[in-house]
């Protein structure tokens, strides 16, 4: 069952373009913050939210391609796996719902960490997912 596990062409793709989204929102996103010149505009934002497109049709292919690879497989790079697409998804969904009227200053400001830590953890699972997945073969 080990040796069966392909998530094939079309799912490392989109791992790839998953994770080139992901590299340009790490960039635009880490870097503003970490050089202080937070928060984002101009080009950096504009970059950062197209890159997002990337990233989420990239997530919603793996998600349709590689969860039964992964559920054949089990383990250590299932869990990494689901922490992946639910920390992911709470990304997106912690990125677009501030641009609604909903919410007040409280609940964007805790919209923006709950953005800001998810994507870390979503990068930290898309790394050890992989890492696991070649470890295991």
């Amino acid at each position: 069952m080990v040796n069966s596990f392909s998530p094939g062409l079309v799912g490392k793709l989109a791992y790839a373009l998953m994770f080139a989204g992901a590299l340009v929102l790490g960039a635009s996103g880490i870097g503003t913050f970490a050089t202080g010149n937070a928060p984002m505009t101009g080009w950096i934002l504009m970059a950062h939210v197209g890159s997002s497109g990337m990233f989420s049709i990239g997530l919603m292919i793996v998600a349709l391609t590689w969860t039964s690879p992964v559920a054949q497989r089990g383990g250590i790079s299932w869990l990494f796996y689901w922490i992946l697409l639910l920390s992911g998804w709470l990304v997106i969904v912690s990125g677009v719902v501030p641009m609604t009227p909903v919410f007040g200053t409280h609940g964007q400001h805790l919209l923006y960490l709950i953005h800001r830590y998810s994507a870390l953890v979503a990068a930290a699972a898309a790394v050890l997912h992989l890492l696991t997945c070649r470890s295991e073969r």
